[in-house]
């Protein structure tokens, strides 16, 4: 389904691509805008005092307007020459899921078979509706439809019992001819078809012709078993690697038997990426700075800006900060319908997902099943510098981690910025040339790649601040601007059983700590444990914090407790937290350096979690845990524990000890 971006709650939305560049390159913006006289300028976003830079940018599409997009995904089969189809038998295995109006499921020509929220079939032949057959969600089906001088033949059998359940023919139908197409009828006009769709094939001419869909995806187009130029052609991302009809329960790795995962998952509101055009060419300078930067435009209804990200050609700082972009794109457009989640706040980020019907990766589909594919082709209309989360009525993500670079700045402390997205596609060479990392405050997305990196980079000696909670959390994948996530049990949504393989990958998804190897707790010393959007907590600081080795990171600190308030919550630990567990994957020289209690008792221990003591432990742990310890490779790992540390950094012309306990970080870390 086809329409324009509705710019009720914002004036402007869009998206920067790539996000992420190096100084002396360029990258393009991609702007849907109510005033065709907007202006546009860059600023940066990662310093107290907004700078304006006189950046070259090259208008590619005149004025800006107002653009349309693309719910909904579909399958299109390639238009076979007239010759071809004089006679023919198509069959499609399908699974319907919950639809709430009448949907398309296959339409041959003037030809179509149609479903209803009952599950109810029709059939259209010759502009005349003819009720055909009912069927029932989740389960597998094979509707043929055969062609011939005489008429339609249609016939539809249950999978699970091999068995016929309906028969029609229409005689006189006429030859179905024409555009082919699964799930839509391809005008864009009405919402697809929610479900499953197994095994294509179409016998004509004497040709077989068969389609088989790939466990590893998402895939544009698929070429048929018997001639790879025979093609479908899949529209806007669905669910690739899904328990198909011949799924036993028996294997549940998409790689031993590819056959049991055969098949896709449509649904009404899939979102493969904008299709649009650039707007703007942007050329970063070769002598600019790395930072956090925006397009600014400024229109007569607002003012919105759009953040990317420039990294150095080469270092010269000693320390960067990592950004956690696959945390920002996994919660991009986060709708947090109302019915669902209670709002302390209100902002035009979320209204405008919700009138746009956007989903991001904590979303639920129409039919109620979890949305596992985003792309980094969308306007991220909650990633924003002025950005209020509505469930707490406090910043999250981008404007968060911005404090920790004006603090710096305004420091005179040198520190560089990279993006996570950088870490996956340059590994170990993105980072090589810093002594130190310092990680964003919710760093809670990573993928194979980004991990093996780190792993390279702790081993060669480096130091890693992690500044946040629930880090290192889900497992994701990339595929070029599509990123996977694959989760199993969660109180957000739950994935189907088998289906907990990533298709772009192939490795299991769900979270790091059930993977094994790279356990958060085995290298950071911390694991996730508690959250909850009730008062933060200031930390204070145990025995092992006053031994003479860590007299540097504390150098300065007054007897105050560290972190009393704060812009996330009111103070240094609260929302997403992380703690010490007894385990035999902590690191034997871990120290606790600091710790926050008291917390309310809306803060409670996740259930998932494993623990040594089982309910006597759980006890313990409504805490935030500060700590520190030297790995193997000779640096040292420090972590804070909490989504709200960095909320809890001084304000200009005020000082704390939580921003103390940050300066002595980046001169230890920088030397």
């Amino acid at each position: 389904m086809r329409k324009p971006l509705n710019h009720s709650a914002m004036p402007v939305a869009g998206y920067i691509e790539p996000w992420s560049a190096k100084a002396g390159a360029s990258t393009q913006a991609y702007v849907s805008c109510v005033d065709p006289d907007a202006s546009f300028r860059i600023v940066s976003l990662d310093r107290d005092e907004q700078e304006v830079l006189t950046w070259n940018l090259h208008n590619l599409s005149g004025k800006p307007k107002v653009r349309d997009f693309s719910l909904g995904s579909w399958v299109e089969l390639p238009v076979l020459p007239e010759a071809e189809i004089a006679d023919y038998v198509f069959r499609l295995e399908f699974r319907p899921t919950q639809n709430e109006t009448r949907k398309t499921i296959c339409i041959l020509g003037n030809f179509s078979v149609t479903i209803d929220e009952d599950g109810r079939l029709d059939v259209k032949a010759a502009e005349t509706i003819h009720a055909f057959t009912n069927v029932t969600n989740e389960c597998w089906y094979e509707l043929s439809i055969s062609s011939s001088a005489d008429g339609v033949g249609v016939t539809l059998v249950d999978l699970a019992q091999q068995l016929e359940i309906a028969r029609a023919d229409f005689p006189g139908a006429g030859l179905p001819s024409g555009h082919i197409g699964i799930g839509s009828d391809g005008r864009g006009e009405t919402k697809s078809f929610n479900g499953r769709i197994g095994r294509i094939s179409l016998d004509t001419a004497g040709r077989h012709y068969s389609w088989h869909f790939p466990t590893r995806g998402p895939v544009e187009r698929l070429g048929a078993v018997e001639d790879g130029e025979v093609a479908l052609t899949i529209h806007n991302m669905p669910t690739f690697c899904v328990a198909s009809a011949r799924f036993t329960s028996e294997v549940h790795d998409p790689r031993l038997e590819p056959s049991h995962f055969d098949a896709i998952h449509l649904h009404d509101d899939d979102f493969g990426g904008f299709d649009w055009s650039a707007d703007l060419m942007i050329e970063i300078p070769a002598d600019a700075r790395a930072g956090v930067f925006a397009l600014e435009v400024t229109t007569k209804e607002g003012v919105e800006r759009l953040p990317f990200f420039v990294r150095a050609t080469r270092p010269e700082a000693t320390i960067a900060f990592l950004v956690p972009t696959s945390t920002y794109l996994a919660y991009a457009d986060e709708r947090l319908p109302p019915v669902r989640y209670p709002w302390h706040g209100s902002d035009r980020g979320h209204l405008f997902s919700l009138d746009n019907g956007f989903l991001c990766l904590y979303d639920v589909h129409s039919d109620l099943s979890g949305v596992s594919l985003t792309s980094a082709r969308r306007p991220r209309a909650t990633l924003r510098d002025d950005y209020h989360y509505p469930l707490s009525n406090c910043p999250h993500l981008l404007p968060v981690d911005l404090q920790l670079l004006k603090f710096y700045a305004r420091e005179g402390i040198d520190i560089e910025v990279l993006t996570d997205r950088d870490l996956h596609d340059d590994g170990y060479a993105a980072v090589s040339g810093y002594k130190g990392l310092l990680t964003g405050s919710h760093p809670e997305y990573w993928s194979s790649d980004m991990m093996k990196a780190l792993d390279h980079y702790l081993d060669a000696g480096g130091n890693l601040a992690y500044l946040g909670g629930n880090g290192f959390y889900w497992v994701v994948a990339y595929q070029g601007a599509t990123m996977e996530l694959r989760r199993i049990k969660s109180d957000i949504w739950s994935g189907r059983p088998g289906e907990a393989h990533m298709s772009i990958t192939g490795e299991p998804g769900g979270n790091w700590e059930d993977r094994g190897l790279r356990n958060p707790q085995s290298y950071l010393g911390v694991t996730y444990l508690i959250m909850s959007f009730g008062p933060a907590r200031p930390y204070q600081r145990l025995e092992g914090s006053f031994a003479p080795e860590y007299g540097w990171l504390f150098d300065g600190i007054s007897a105050a407790p560290i972190g009393d308030s704060g812009t996330v919550l009111g103070g240094a630990a609260g929302y997403e937290i992380d703690a010490v567990v007894r385990s035999q994957e902590t690191p034997k020289n871990l120290v606790r350096l600091a710790t926050a209690d008291g917390f309310d008792d809306s803060f409670q221990v996740r259930p998932d979690v494993w623990l040594a003591d089982g309910n006597v432990e759980r006890e313990t742990l409504r805490r935030a845990d500060m700590t520190i310890y030297s790995h193997a490779g000779g640096g040292q790992v420090f972590c804070t524990g909490s989504v709200a540390w960095i909320g809890a950094l001084p304000k200009p012309g005020e000082s704390n000890n939580v921003g103390q306990i940050m300066k002595n970080l980046a001169e230890g870390f920088g030397r």
